[in-house]
């Protein structure tokens, strides 16, 4: 994926761009984020079980790591105004399904749609964030734009619960699907001109051979997991240490949405030059952050501390990941991307059911104990396969 004419651009078009690629993220993220809190309220919607309506998230995910494979390639040689607005349509189009359903199942599937336009348009997404950043400016380009889970953590979780407590959760996806349609607006208008410029497709084979991409996507796995299957604990966690209710935890999920947040405004200030020793640096500090919490649940404001360091330590290292893995694929952005988010949401899977024995056992201190090791994996794998390209 290579955008020569974007070069030359004005800063204040290169702005809109950013914020047109923010945009989609934060949908994606509250797509994901958004079923989570008011799971109970669409179980009684719909006359079912809470476990029944969890499926669509797993629904979710499957599809999204398929889609990832099979179609995100498309940003590599198609306008990517029209890739990533059409997949935001088709979100819009998910959304209002969802929305509209009358049964478990029909939720189930409208999510799995949903997620066939995720695998496409996050990819594309992450890709032409780094295509189209100035050289030297990737990680900053890319910061500005992951800084949209933040938003869709901090905005778009409270949101839902509001609306669906005073409105309905039908609503929730309503609003969504609004949001989808301004969305694909913007990207189609903001993206419009920019091309890929590969002529055929790359295959998924061809891409996972390139130099130290395979070794990369291990790296991400292993991060991946360890969040997924930290974060899908946190809030029991905070909530056994504490003694507070699930309205208390959001404030600790919050400080987390903050550092990420923040983390990336930061990296879109500094610009850091994305370096192997810059990468397990980072990672290092993550790993050194999940050891941390056995002593960060003796208080309150010490664990939102902590909350908010594991905020920003994970936005530089989810940053530095992505960049490289742009770096080593200049011609198939696209398509390392889609092998990206089908790893990261197999790492969705794999986390939680890694870490539910332990929390099971030993409770979350165990749990980050176990992170921290697989973050120290991750170490090895940068420091042993992986040189940047210079």
């Amino acid at each position: 994926m290579i955008y020569h004419e974007t070069q030359d651009l004005p800063n204040a078009v290169r702005k809109i761009q950013t914020i047109a690629l923010l945009s989609a993220v934060l949908l994606v993220g509250s797509n994901a984020f958004v079923l989570t809190p008011i799971l109970s309220d669409v179980a009684r919607g719909l006359a079912t079980q809470p476990s029944r309506i969890a499926w669509a998230i797993s629904a979710f995910g499957a599809a999204t790591a398929v889609s990832a494979l099979t179609l995100a390639g498309m940003i590599d040689r198609m306008p990517a105004g029209r890739v990533l607005g059409g997949a935001a349509l088709l979100m819009a189009l998910a959304q209002a399904a969802s929305g509209s359903a009358q049964s478990w199942i029909w939720l189930c599937l409208s999510q799995a749609f949903a997620g066939i336009a995720v695998g496409i348009l996050l990819s594309g997404t992450y890709a032409t964030a780094a295509a189209t950043a100035s050289k030297g400016r990737e990680a900053a380009r890319l910061g500005l734009v992951l800084t949209g889970w933040a938003l869709s953590l901090v905005l778009a979780v409270p949101l839902a619960a509001f609306v669906t407590e005073h409105v309905g959760w039908r609503m929730v996806y309503a609003l969504l699907a609004g949001l989808s349609v301004l969305v694909s607006m913007g990207l189609m208008l903001a993206l419009r001109g920019v091309r890929g410029g590969i002529a055929g497709r790359t295959p998924l084979w061809r891409a996972l051979r390139l130099p130290h991409v395979a070794s990369l996507l291990a790296a991400v796995f292993v991060y991946m997991a360890a969040f997924y299957g930290s974060f899908a604990f946190f809030g029991e966690g905070v909530r056994r240490a504490f003694g507070i209710s699930a309205q208390g935890t959001g404030v600790f999920v919050l400080a987390y949405g903050l550092g990420f947040g923040l983390a990336g405004i930061g990296l879109g200030l500094a610009a850091p030059r994305i370096t192997r020793g810059y990468v397990m640096l980072v990672l290092l500090g993550i790993a050194a952050s999940y050891a941390c919490w056995r002593f960060a649940l003796v208080a309150p404001p010490v664990a939102f501390t902590a909350a908010m360091a594991w905020g920003i330590l994970n936005q530089l290292g989810l940053n530095a990941l992505v960049v490289s893995l742009n770096q080593r694929a200049p011609n198939a952005r696209g398509a390392v991307m889609g092998l990206n988010s089908a790893v990261t949401y197999s790492a969705v899977f794999a986390g939680p059911v890694i870490m539910a024995p332990i929390q099971a056992g030993s409770g979350f201190a165990a749990v980050t104990g176990f992170a921290a090791i697989l973050i120290m994996i991750g170490v090895l794998i940068v420091g042993r396969q992986y040189k940047p390209r210079l």
